[in-house]
C-alpha cells in the first residue's frame, strides 16, 4: 500500500466519523422554535470548525481519489 492509498484510507474513516458524530438535531439551537427560525440560527464556532474541516476532508478525499485513478 503506497502513501497515496494510506491518506485516502484515513480521510475516508475521518469523513465517516464526522458524519456519524455531527447530530443533524443539534443544529437547530430550540427545538420548539419553528422550523423556519432553525434556518437564520448560526452555527456554533466548534461546528463552524467541523464544518470547514469536513470541506477540506472531502475536497482532499476528491484529489486523492483522482491520483490514486491515474495511478
Amino acid at each position: 500500500m503506497n502513501i497515496i492509498e494510506s491518506i485516502w484510507f484515513l480521510t475516508v474513516i475521518a469523513l465517516i466519523a464526522i458524519v456519524l458524530i455531527i447530530d443533524p438535531k443539534d443544529s437547530v439551537p430550540n427545538s420548539n422554535l419553528s422550523p423556519v427560525s432553525g434556518f437564520f440560527s448560526s452555527p456554533s464556532s466548534s461546528k463552524n470548525f467541523i464544518y470547514r474541516f469536513s470541506a477540506v476532508l472531502i475536497i482532499l478525499f476528491y484529489v486523492l481519489t483522482i491520483l490514486l485513478s491515474y495511478n
